[in-house]
């Protein structure tokens, strides 16, 4: 599995981050920078989601026992 490419998200957050600190109305990103990072937050989500399955199918069902002793009298 290739390691992901995390540098279009993280570019966002720092360019929305200078926005909020600056009083900006509006956050303007390139053609490359919002298919760069669509295609990042794509990877990540099916990565994500094939990780939550998979252990999902794997997880046993989880075996719980009591045991109760009526004490002495």
């Amino acid at each position: 599995m290739k390691p992901l490419n995390v540098y279009p998200i993280e570019d966002f957050l720092e360019k929305v981050r200078i926005a909020v600190k600056t009083g900006q109305k509006n956050l303007s990103l390139t053609q490359k920078e919002y298919t760069d990072l669509a295609n990042s937050l794509a990877i990540v989500m099916t990565r994500l989601s094939g990780t939550l399955d998979s252990s999902a199918q794997n997880k046993e069902p989880d075996i719980i026992q009591i045991k109760m002793d009526g004490g002495k009298f």
